[in-house]
């Protein structure tokens, strides 16, 4: 209520700097841009994980539409209106059934401060990805501030800082202040803090007991050094992220006093880009999340996000096993509970300017896992390739596949078998 309260007196008090202006002026054409993206594509799935009876044998093919209209309008010198929305229309093919998530992503105001306009200042709902989206990758009620030091003050440092309003009401504040030594080289130090009853923690219990019986609140806050540079040819950009905090949990189907436990959990990301040739770039990358082999006793040491969204892989990570965009993941609320590490490379090959492919291989085992389970997820291999019609237009496909190894043999009592996906379709992009 706090939150709400004073993203309206701000918005009250943008209102009252904007110029004044006719209809006629504000909706002129040369004040107005918009774009709209639509994205048109066939899902073909096969052995994917099935998290109710945990077992790899659901088959899924899907046509998928989606489309993202947006729109910013310049209210005057300082002042900007920026709307997005998204619709995704999802046809279960052979189940003929139609499902579709509607959304507003964007609707804010964003005002740059008169005799400072190197700072802005933007309310209302927002698109975010935090931490490089490790942390949270989302939209909701924000407002949030940046400002360029070097153009207010003489110092090399940015300012990115918000605060907004997870579903229920429950606050996050973040911050991110930047040091630019060069054009292309920058280091950031990073800071969350969560409070909420998402019952993220007790997701992790009900899905080892397979019940609904557990509740938790917590409180959790992040630390973290992003890091963009050169050494020689070679570009290294990397996030360590530390978790720390505290959590109750407590079992509703028992009469029992909630557990106080402390969480401390880190996150790594490594990447290495080096150019072969002018069109093809070698990528190798290293990703770790901290787990936990006994989240019942001690303190609980997986890593801990509200929202995350990780693009390591496609099936994995992204829109997969671990993806929190997806019912089919073995991650619980934005962790695994034993943790992940994953060595890959990835090849982006430019064959000619409209034509690109690029491969990810990557092998996924266990940071930390139950005795009695195997260390190993299994391995991946991507292949993605797009083309392009016109410079609005493109076409893509994919073939992913990933094989499961020694710890999903427990857990699906050896039900496992090759998951694969196949996917193609177009893209258009349009706007002025």
């Amino acid at each position: 209520m706090k939150i709400k309260c004073l993203l309206i007196l701000l918005l009250v008090a943008a209102f009252s700097i904007i110029p004044r202006q006719s209809p006629a002026q504000i909706l002129s054409a040369d004040n107005i841009s918009y774009r709209l993206f639509v994205n048109d594509r066939f899902d073909l799935m096969s052995n994917y994980y099935d998290n109710g009876r945990r077992s790899f044998d659901q088959d899924r093919n899907l046509h998928v539409l989606y489309v993202a209209p947006a729109a910013t309008v310049q209210l005057g010198p300082y002042m900007q209106a920026v709307a997005e929305a998204e619709g995704q229309f999802t046809y279960a093919m052979g189940d003929n059934e139609l499902d579709h998530d509607i959304d507003l992503r964007n609707a804010y105001l964003k005002t740059s401060l008169p005799g400072a306009r190197w700072t802005t200042l933007s309310v209302g709902q927002q698109s975010l990805s935090t931490a490089g989206g490790f942390i949270y990758d989302d939209e909701s009620p924000t407002l949030r501030v940046k400002a360029d030091l070097e153009k207010g003050f003489d110092l090399p440092l940015k300012l990115d800082a918000l605060i907004t309003r997870i579903k229920k009401g429950y606050p996050y504040l973040h911050a991110e202040l930047r040091y630019c030594f060069s054009l292309l080289e920058c280091g950031s130090f990073i800071y969350g803090n969560y409070r909420g009853r998402d019952n993220g923690i007790a997701k992790t219990y009900n899905f080892i007991d397979i019940t609904d019986s557990y509740r938790s609140r917590s409180t959790t806050q992040w630390f973290g050094l992003s890091l963009r540079k050169f050494f020689g040819p070679v570009l290294m950009r990397s996030t360590a992220l530390y978790e720390t905090g505290s959590a109750h949990v407590r079992n509703i189907s028992v009469d029992t006093a909630s557990r106080s436990m402390r969480t401390r959990g880190y996150l790594l990301d490594m990447n290495f880009d080096y150019m072969l040739t002018e069109r093809l770039t070698l990528t190798g990358f290293f990703f770790m999340e901290s787990g936990d082999g006994s989240p019942k006793k001690g303190t609980f040491t997986a890593f801990y996000a509200i929202n995350p969204y990780i693009d390591k892989t496609n099936i994995f990570f992204n829109g997969g096993i671990d993806s929190e965009f997806s019912s089919d993941h073995g991650g619980i609320r934005g962790m695994q509970i034993a943790g992940v590490a994953t060595p890959g490379v990835s090849l982006d090959f430019r064959l000619n300017p409209a034509t690109q492919i690029k491969l990810i291989g990557a092998y996924l085992f266990t940071q930390r896992g139950p005795a009695h389970q195997g260390r190993v997820y299994g391995w991946e291999t991507d292949c993605m390739g797009y083309y392009s019609l016109s410079e609005n237009l493109q076409l893509f496909s994919e073939v992913n596949v990933f094989k499961q190894g020694t710890y999903f043999r427990h857990l699906t009592q050896n039900r496992t078998d090759l998951t694969t996906e196949f996917l193609f379709g177009i893209s258009y992009l349009f706007g002025n």
